[in-house]
């Protein structure tokens, strides 16, 4: 009788262990765009990398997540003069914002998620910028298919939070308008991950 309820809890264990299926981020596939405003004026966007990150779905539903981005691939879009925009590139990269050469990737692992319809759920999560980490709520559309999951949101981050405070008229009230950088910078998401 024993073997046998132990046959049938090694069984039990075995379904509940089949039951999540972890999806790996396809980089190639998956994008990240950013943008930072000024309080007055322009604006600037570009792209960013995810290097690696898998995802966990247990029975149809988003259960984990571990993404990280690579940080020294930050680019942007909007500036058309070569010299500038190595220029705002490097700007981004030093220790006024990212730090890149210290911390090479940010990170973001999803701690919970709490469906609201179909396909739209609210995700939690811990955000890692500079060594530094603070959670994170946003809205997110996630679709989960057989051999796919794929991930959109949009994402406001208050960079002061990971002390990233250069330009920010909260920090340095003597900075005219055109010269305050929004302390809210927005990430598009598209996450594709496949079995």
């Amino acid at each position: 009788m024993m073997k046998l309820v132990l046959s049938a809890l090694l069984v039990l264990s075995a379904v509940s262990a089949q039951a999540a299926d972890i999806y790996k981020i396809d980089t190639k596939a998956s994008t990240v765009a950013w943008k930072g405003t000024k309080k007055v004026g322009s604006a600037h966007d570009g792209a960013i990398a995810v290097k690696e990150g898998d995802v966990t779905v247990d029975k149809g539903q988003l259960k984990s997540a571990n993404i990280v981005i690579d940080m020294a691939s930050i680019t942007n879009n909007d500036v058309k003069d070569a010299e500038y925009n190595k220029k705002l590139v490097g700007h981004l990269s030093n220790d006024d914002f990212f730090n890149v050469p210290k911390f090479p990737t940010s990170t973001f692992k999803l701690t919970k998620v709490t469906p609201k319809s179909k396909d739209e759920v609210t995700v939690k999560g811990d955000l890692t910028i500079k060594g530094v980490t603070q959670p994170i709520e946003f809205p997110a559309k996630v679709v989960v298919g057989k051999d796919t999951v794929t991930g959109t949101a949009v994402v406001k981050v208050d960079r002061t939070k990971w002390g990233i405070k250069y330009g920010s008229g909260n920090f340095f009230k003597e900075l005219a308008g055109d010269k305050i950088i929004s302390d809210e910078f927005e990430l598009n998401l598209n996450l594709v991950a496949k079995k």
